[in-house]
């Protein structure tokens, strides 16, 4: 994930990252075999989201029901902001193959991206339907209920997740960050201090104990561990927007929406 004054959450989605390959079953069309497609599919798993786009989009002129490429095409749209193309095509792709997890998901990050998490919640629940072990639907569930400041249910989301996928950094430290600001602090941040003890603890976790050592009101705490990657002037951005969050906190307003963004 990338943030500057949150630690961020929501990007923990991409665990699961879209091959933009149709599962077998859910329809599509014979396109999805096409070079254009297979180009289209590989240039988005570089990260070029603009030319993966026009790349599908290509596809989509000549086979405009080709549920692949309407996938490949909303996820670029998504990686670039263009969030309500993206929704157009990705509920395009949901009428023609309804049983495909990988498009609500993938829908399901839009709603996310658009401050919509009731409808988020909604398909995630139907990918749970289809694969209740579908880990991006289990993480983008919890995510939105979060947002929501739902914490309890995102917990027992998180939970189920965790039954399945023990060792999931993801779902383990979007876990412990709801713990810590539903209250429960210690058992949170215990569980961040040690996911930061791999060597392949990304960013993003400790960006998560920081912001659960902000709220427990240890500032050099945080200071110390955002400095591993961030620069002096972002760590106290963050320490500022760690405080205002604390205020908040005390004085019982919900801040789950401004944490899980």
């Amino acid at each position: 994930m990338t943030t500057r004054l949150l630690a961020p959450v929501l990007f923990a989605l991409s665990l699961s990252a879209c091959s933009l390959s149709m599962p077998a079953g859910t329809g599509g069309s014979t396109s999805g075999g096409s070079e254009t497609l297979r180009l289209a599919q590989a240039t988005s798993e570089t990260g070029d989201n603009e030319t993966a786009a026009r790349l599908f989009e290509k596809v989509l002129v000549t086979d405009p029901n080709s549920v692949p490429a309407l996938l490949g095409a909303g996820n670029s749209y998504a990686g670039m902001g263009q969030n309500r193309r993206a929704e157009a095509v990705l509920l395009r792709a949901h009428d023609l193959a309804p049983n495909n997890a990988e498009v609500l998901t993938t829908l399901g990050r839009v709603y996310l991206a658009q401050h919509q998490s009731e409808k988020a919640v909604e398909i995630y629940d139907k990918a749970l339907r289809i694969d209740r072990r579908n880990v991006s639907a289990l993480t983008g569930k919890g995510v939105a209920l979060d947002t929501l400041s739902r914490h309890k249910q995102a917990q027992g989301v998180y939970e189920d997740g965790l039954t399945y996928y023990p060792t999931n950094f993801i779902l383990r430290s979007n876990y412990a960050l709801s713990l810590a600001i539903s209250g429960d602090i210690l058992r949170g941040t215990a569980i961040l201090q040690e996911l930061v003890k791999d060597p392949a603890a990304a960013p993003y976790v400790r960006g998560n104990l920081a912001l659960v050592y902000g709220l427990d009101g240890r500032d050099n705490d945080a200071r110390a561990t955002l400095a591993h990657d961030m620069t002096p002037q972002e760590v106290e951005e963050n320490i500022r927007t760690y405080q205002a969050l604390r205020r908040m906190n005390r004085e019982g307003k919900p801040i789950g929406s401004l944490v899980f963004v």
